[in-house]
């Protein structure tokens, strides 16, 4: 027996906040939507799983800590929906014994977390969990995907010059063609009651960068993506949104001499289309029991990128200038950076999950992974159904690209360059794909529900004789 309840709370920031995913300080003057944790808990024999999406750019300060502490003995995944648009969580670290200078780049020219801001968020997840246990009912669950095509794009560009640029310009003639594939598959598992076989409510998966509104702060166009669902299935459904990777997948098309693609219309052109495609999913699919719910979870440890002493003190050089320009913000995140290193040193924890449910895989780690990671994980698993979750439960190691991305020949990009958030090695994204498959390997998919049968017939519809009637 499969139970399950859906629950959402507010989380919309307040005027005046800091606003994440940007390398100087950002203050919150507008809000344009709602932004919600919304939650489902699945329960079998003594097994519960909670799956969460919040509409936030990164999940750190503890948060997830914290709401793990106050439901024991529960498998809680958490994955934000990466609107560059929401609350202030920390996006920057002062460990004790950093110098003053790391200090002063931090508190005075990155974003902070807002310790209150956090508390509010920890407790509105913890209400929202609590709140979908105590609604948990019987039912039957559908799995299915579809396809998103046209609205995600990969950043990355091979160029003439033989390396890879994010976001080189609309049309640029040094284009050779995208660095790397894109992942534009929407899962979906619907959760239908088994009383009367109405909907309750559903998980979504999808990869791409929460950057299309910009005039606010929003839920962007996951957001959207929960309101086109819920405007069909009903204003009380469940919809959770499990963020993809897409460290490298936003909704810009340099390809294209269209306007950018950006702002409210484009968040609901992509809102819109996910949302869209989640409903036909869910019409088509068969309901059906599941046999199997499981959890897994595994600590590995990588190795940072450590800069030379020679790009240290030239970063230092850079930002005692105090110009706050690019240049600026890069060398501010390098000296940052050195400081952290030589108090929490290379090594870095990472936490990688497994979720089962039936048919479905459901992996994650944490930071912005590069979508060539996602693609190997679902290739190489035997599953049905596969989904890859980043930027789950913590931040802790920002951007995860590809190899390729940092190979000193052919990649660059934004996301290559050295910054507290690009703490990686180019072996980074292969031991975490095979850490992730081997944690799928070892466990047996559970059959996919084919709904109500009936017996064959070989009885012809007596309209339809398979005699000719020649006269």
């Amino acid at each position: 027996m499969i139970k399950a309840g859906f629950y959402e709370c507010d989380i919309t920031p307040a005027y005046g906040m800091e606003r994440p995913a940007s390398y100087n300080k950002n203050f919150i003057k507008k809000i344009n939507d709602p932004l919600k944790v919304s939650v489902v808990v699945v329960q079998k024999d003594d097994t519960t799983l909670v799956l969460g999406g919040v509409d936030i750019c990164y999940l750190g300060d503890g948060m997830v800590e914290r709401v793990r502490e106050a439901l024991p003995g529960v498998n809680i995944l958490l994955t934000a929906s990466h609107t560059h648009y929401g609350g202030p969580m920390g996006m920057s670290k002062i460990p004790d014994g950093i110098s003053e200078l790391a200090r002063k780049l931090v508190l005075e020219e990155s974003v902070c977390g807002n310790p209150h801001y956090t508390t509010h968020l920890v407790n509105q997840t913890v209400t929202a969990i609590k709140a979908a246990m105590s609604r948990m009912e019987e039912v039957e669950l559908s799995f299915g995907k579809g396809d998103a095509s046209g609205v995600t794009f990969n950043r990355g560009f091979k160029m003439k010059n033989g390396h890879r640029a994010t976001h080189p310009g609309k049309c640029n003639p040094d284009i050779v063609a995208p660095f790397a594939p894109i992942d534009t598959e929407v899962g979906v598992v619907g959760f239908w009651r088994k009383s009367d076989e109405s909907f309750l409510g559903c998980m979504v998966n999808f990869s791409c960068h929460g950057t299309c509104d910009g005039t606010g702060a929003t839920a962007d166009w996951p957001g959207v993506m929960r309101n086109t669902i819920k405007s069909v299935m009903g204003a009380d459904s469940g919809v959770v949104y499990l963020y993809g990777t897409a460290g490298d997948i936003t909704q810009i098309d340099n390809q294209s001499l269209s306007p950018t693609e950006s702002g409210p219309k484009y968040s609901k052109i992509v809102g819109v289309t996910v949302g869209a495609e989640a409903l036909k999913v869910l019409m088509k699919s068969k309901k059906g029991d599941i046999d199997t719910v499981k959890a897994d979870t595994k600590i590995i440890t990588v190795k940072r990128r450590v800069p030379s002493p020679e790009k240290v003190e030239k970063a230092k050089e850079t930002v005692l200038k105090w110009e706050r320009n690019t240049q600026f913000h890069f060398a501010k995140e390098t000296v940052v950076l050195s400081e952290i290193l030589k108090i929490d040193g290379i090594d870095l924890p990472l936490e990688l999950q497994f979720f089962q449910l039936g048919p479905l895989a459901i992996v994650s780690l944490p930071g912005e992974a590069f979508c060539g990671i996602g693609l190997a994980i679902k290739a190489a698993s035997h599953f049905p159904f596969t989904w890859v979750c980043s930027l789950a439960n913590n931040i802790s190691c920002g951007y995860i690209p590809t190899a390729d991305v940092l190979d000193p020949v052919t990649g660059g990009g934004y996301e290559s360059r050295l910054t507290v958030f690009t703490s990686t090695v180019p072996e980074t994204a292969d031991i975490i794909v095979k850490e992730l498959s081997g944690m799928i390997a070892k466990e047996t998919p559970g059959t996919v529900p084919v709904g109500p049968q009936v017996k064959p017939s070989n009885k012809v519809w007596d309209y339809g004789s398979n005699l000719p009637e020649l006269e």
